[in-house]
């Protein structure tokens, strides 16, 4: 195959992905050996902070590279004074298309914007009707029920509320089929976002009942309530159905990566996987990603970029932000960044680029900025890669601040007995702000009118209430 003088872009983000629970970041179990191919054959980033501590705060940032905050916020459609990346590659002659499983991430949210082919995945079922007639829950919960009802043929299994990555990888490479080069193609994959279950998994009696009383746990404890504690038992299940659902998605990235050598676009074509954020399992008390958390098992994410014929595996230990990600891509594809003179509508971040050049080039940023923003509330994490400090407006005279070599675990807040160094973060944080007021719109956005069916998937992922 004729190599092209521009590169090809495959962008793969998986949503809910915590860095250590890849092999090439430390798990000892065998669960994702094409990621961990992937990084064999790429550049691997330890310290990658994302920008938003849940989906709708972190994505702009990676596709946008502007902060959660700006622009009047992530939680209506993306603002179009933010900067297109996309459209810039569009304009410079890629091909561009989106597979987008989370509601989220749709035309109607903005993410369309430069793609000439956007495939949004809405799966097409309902829970039975049982769940919602009095008692009926319980029912699904009984063992016994399904063991009954599962011979005649009745298999009562809840709704799916993504499609699966075997479905999405099938039909980004049917697009590949027929895509005239240069390319750039965006996967999202959401199989490890709760619930976690894998539909073929749930066959049997038993594991249909199991799969209900897993999600009457997860609504109890889901992201905005907290009415019952997790049990340690409950968490080690939970776990283990994400690690489960974690070796499902790797097999079928592997199979997109097959798909690219056989055809020989992988000798042009960079490939990029990172999460949009983490997931906790008790590491501070809670489950899930809860917005607030702004601690690193939610915001550091796995950051691997493949390029072709790179060579050896590279690891760059230095912090690095999801916000540099689409200024490294148009610059490894040759296209100008975009964004008008006067600083707005500018993207924020900086090319990593220079970081695996030998020698190594200058990159300059050492902080990081991650965000909750949901107004009136808004929690800002400035990371080092020596220290985290956490801000939060409703308490602003109580930061917290981690050292984050001392305390990996951000056990033990150091604010008090570090106030000059937490008095140079909340300098950080005014700064912040200001850039952010620059970008504020004269007219709040429109709040998202959402159809019932996005709605119910909503709720099922834990995003409303």
């Amino acid at each position: 195959m004729t190599v092209m003088t521009q590169p090809n872009v495959l962008l793969l983000t998986i949503d809910t992905l915590r860095a250590d629970t890849l092999g090439c970041y430390g798990h000892p179990d065998n669960l994702t050996p094409n990621l961990d191919r992937l990084a064999a054959e790429g550049i691997r980033f330890t310290q990658a902070i994302t920008g938003g501590s849940w989906t709708q705060a972190a994505m702009p940032v990676i596709l946008t590279s502007s902060s959660a905050s700006a622009y009047g916020g992530c939680l209506t459609a993306l603002s179009p004074a933010r900067p297109s990346p996309i459209e810039a590659l569009a304009a410079r002659g890629y091909s561009t298309a989106a597979f987008s499983t989370n509601p989220h991430l749709s035309p109607k949210t903005g993410y369309g914007r430069g793609f000439t082919h956007f495939e949004e995945f809405v799966p097409d079922e309902r829970d039975p009707l049982l769940r919602n007639l009095s008692g009926g829950q319980r029912l699904l919960r009984n063992r016994i029920f399904h063991r009954i009802v599962t011979p005649l043929g009745i298999q009562l299994r809840p709704a799916r509320v993504y499609n699966p990555a075997q479905e999405v990888t099938a039909s980004a490479c049917r697009w590949l089929d027929g895509v005239q080069a240069p390319f750039f193609g965006w996967i999202h994959y959401m199989d490890i976002h709760w619930p976690y279950h894998l539909e073929d998994e749930l066959t049997q009696p038993d594991q249909l009942a199991a799969a209900w009383r897993d999600l009457a746990i997860m609504h109890q404890r889901a992201s905005f309530k907290r009415e019952r504690d997790i049990t340690p038992e409950q968490r080690d299940r939970f776990l283990g159905l994400y690690l489960q659902a974690l070796h499902y998605l790797d097999r079928q990235i592997g199979r997109l990566l097959d798909y690219l050598e056989a055809t020989g676009l992988a000798e042009n074509t960079i490939i990029v996987a990172v999460s949009d954020h983490g997931e906790e399992f008790l590491d501070h008390g809670r489950w899930g990603h809860w917005e607030s958390n702004l601690y690193d098992e939610i915001i550091r994410v796995p950051l691997i970029i493949r390029l072709p014929q790179h060579g050896d595996a590279t690891v760059i230990h230095r912090q690095v932000r999801a916000l540099d990600l689409m200024p490294t891509l148009l610059a490894l594809c040759r296209c100008p960044a975009p964004g008008s003179g006067n600083g707005l509508s500018r993207m924020e971040g900086t090319s990593l680029v220079p970081l695996w050049h030998q020698p190594a080039g200058s990159y300059e940023v050492t902080e990081a900025i991650c965000e909750m923003h949901r107004p009136p509330w808004h929690r800002i994490a400035v990371r080092t890669s020596r220290h985290k400090y956490i801000w939060d407006n409703k308490q602003p005279q109580q930061p917290e601040l981690y050292d984050l070599q001392a305390d990996p675990a951000e056990t033990t807040d150091v604010a008090a007995d570090q106030a000059q160094r937490a008095e140079e973060f909340e300098a950080v944080v005014r700064r912040h702000l200001e850039r952010v007021a620059l970008t504020e719109p004269s007219e709040l956005p429109d709040a998202l009118e959402l159809d019932d069916t996005t709605r119910r998937r909503l709720r099922a992922l834990g995003y409303v209430d």
